[in-house]
């Protein structure tokens, strides 16, 4: 292959240097043959312009001593030689050399080839010098109309050495920079003849291997053309099988990433074949590294190993539900035996669930279950105990009954605020309800809240703070929803402050956003109980909360009214120290 390129190459070159040769020598004669003709009008014009010059000299008699001083600064100017000749028989005068002689009596052999406003070429016979010369021949007439003729020699050798070698050495860069031309152009034909060849056989390299990707492409009609297009046909059928393999691999591939179970596939030798993302991530597995290890080394909790192992021994479904901890959740396995095809060697595919938060979300059930049951109760048990006291006359005197009356006026009330808390979140987080927005004075929201909440404050001891600067921005909001928030997240302050605490309610603007803040100083919120007080029926301490009533629905309906403005909620706490609720909601 490579003896081929480089003749090829050789030969390539070789027609391309002779094509090459052909043109600089016609390009060369022409040039030169351009060149005489200009040579020869150019030499004209300055005969004809000096007769102009020398017409005015040679018409006054007293100015003809100036004659040869002018005829000789005129010729070193031009760098040729001059010849004025003046016709008149036996008065003809000539002044200067003759311009191919000697003698200062005769214009000189050559003169009678130049025919009058032409210019000739003289050969080398006629040049004294031995060399092609240039002769123009003006007649014209002075004043006094006495003819004259203008004889102009210039040698051939003077006028056309610089013009040659300014021609050689564009004709040397021409022909470099031809040849580094040609070079490129041969090598990129050899290329082009070879390189399919070449092609070819790295093709056959590479489906080898396996690859049958590669195509060659190539579509000239000849010998080559068609090996080509055979082995491309080869590698179109080849590739298309593994292609729809691919695909279906692909296919497999994006259903077990796209599921929201995590799966394992374990083979009959106990070797984990297939890890989708979502186990990785719930069983603290490395998902590159756990493929093709066996099940019994990876730090997997026993009860899941157990069942690979039994439901690889039995060839019988199993599961079982397990906790992890960092972070904490809860976890259930099932395992079931699967193999390939009939008389394969049975192995197990594993569905892995995360059922921390239907747990949590069933504990939180049962918690809002019995609380609300607690909550309805005990004012049912009052409203019931007053109202047959009244009935059946226990209640006698118009105090007795008056202050029945209030207490079951009251239990109603309560009865109907657990009602309207639960109606409340389920339209707000439903999008029922509508917002009337308009521009809010938070300051004055926060004033009137605290006023609401002043006779209970000075009851339980607690000093209620404001923190709010005059230059409160306004907010773009529904005034009655942020008033419930603040209603509901001062409510909370109260209920869980400790006697003669604090409370402190601050607002400042902060990149585009109003930020309020609620701060207490009561017993705190447990850690680990933050990321879930803004859901419903939380309650961070269930016995406290039934105590001082409460359903834990507040913080979700506060949550639920803020993110529906567009704004963000947020806590901070520390055990002993107390706790900060804080919102945002837009500037107008």
């Amino acid at each position: 292959m490579r003896s081929l390129f480089w003749k090829v190459f050789l030969a390539n070159l070789l027609t391309l240097l002779v094509a090459l040769g052909t043109v600089s020598v016609l390009l060369t004669a022409t040039y030169r043959n351009l060149y005489y003709k200009r040579a020869l009008q150019h030499l004209l014009a300055v005969a004809t312009d000096m007769a102009r010059q020398l017409e005015p000299i040679l018409s006054d008699p007293a100015r003809r001593q100036e004659l040869e001083t002018v005829r000789v600064a005129m010729e070193r100017s031009s760098r040729t030689q001059i010849c004025i000749l003046r016709h008149g028989g036996a008065e003809s005068e000539v002044f200067g050399k003759g311009p191919l002689g000697e003698h200062a009596d005769t214009p000189g052999p050559g003169a009678d080839q130049a025919q009058a406003g032409e210019t000739v070429v003289l050969s080398p016979s006629v040049a004294l010098c031995g060399e092609h010369m240039l002769l123009a021949h003006v007649p014209f007439a002075d004043r006094r109309g006495s003819p004259w003729s203008l004889y102009v020699r210039a040698g051939m050798a003077g006028v056309v050495d610089e013009t040659v070698w300014q021609l050689r050495r564009l004709l040397l860069l021409a022909v470099i920079v031809a040849i580094a031309v040609s070079l490129l152009v041969a090598l990129g034909l050899s290329r082009r003849i070879t390189g399919p060849l070449r092609r070819m056989r790295r093709l056959a390299t590479t489906m080898a291997a396996g690859d049958f990707s590669q195509r060659l492409g190539l579509r000239e009609k000849d010998e080559i053309g068609d090996l080509a297009q055979s082995f491309d046909s080869l590698a179109d059928s080849l590739q298309r099988s593994l292609s729809d393999l691919g695909q279906e691999q692909a296919r497999l591939r994006g259903i077990l990433a796209s599921v929201a179970e995590g799966i394992i596939a374990v083979d009959a030798e106990r070797r984990v074949t297939l890890l989708n993302p979502q186990a990785a991530a719930l069983l603290d597995l490395d998902q590159a590294s756990t493929v093709g290890a066996r099940i019994g080394d990876l730090s997997l909790p026993q009860d899941v190993s157990r069942q690979f192992l039994e439901c690889l021994g039995t060839n019988q479904l199993c599961s079982v539900e397990f906790d992890l901890s960092h972070p904490k959740r809860h976890l259930v396995i099932r395992v079931a035996p699967v193999r390939a095809a009939e008389g394969e060697p049975w192995g197990a595919v594993a569905v892995v669930r995360d059922v921390t938060a239907a747990h949590r979300f069933e504990d939180m059930r049962r918690q809002f279950i019995s609380d609300a049951s607690h909550e309805i109760r005990t004012p049912l048990t009052s409203i019931g105990g007053f109202a047959a006291a009244i009935a059946d006359g226990t209640a006698a005197t118009d105090d007795q009954r008056t202050r029945g009356a209030s207490l079951i006026v009251r239990e109603v009330e309560r009865l109907n605020r657990l009602v309207e808390d639960l109606l409340d979140l389920s339209r707000i987080e439903s999008g029922a309800v509508r917002l009337e927005l308009e521009d809010v004075d938070l300051a004055e929201l926060s004033r009137a809240a605290v006023e609401a909440f002043q006779s209970q404050a000075r009851e339980k001891g607690i000093r209620v703070e404001l923190d709010l600067p005059v230059d409160l921005p306004t907010v773009r909001a529904d005034p009655d929803r942020v008033y419930q928030v603040l209603v509901n997240l001062v409510s909370n302050a109260l209920r869980f402050n400790r006697p003669d605490g604090e409370i402190a309610i601050a607002a400042r603007p902060t990149e585009g956003h109003v930020r309020v803040e609620v701060r207490d100083t009561g017993p705190g919120i447990p850690a680990d109980q933050l990321p879930y007080i803004w859901e419903r029926f939380h309650r961070a301490d269930s016995s406290r909360a039934r105590q001082e009533g409460g359903t834990g629905l507040g913080l979700a309906i506060v949550s639920s009214i803020i993110e529906a403005h567009g704004g963000s909620v947020s806590a901070e706490s520390e055990l002993g120290r107390g706790s900060t609720f804080s919102f945002t909601l837009p500037i107008t």
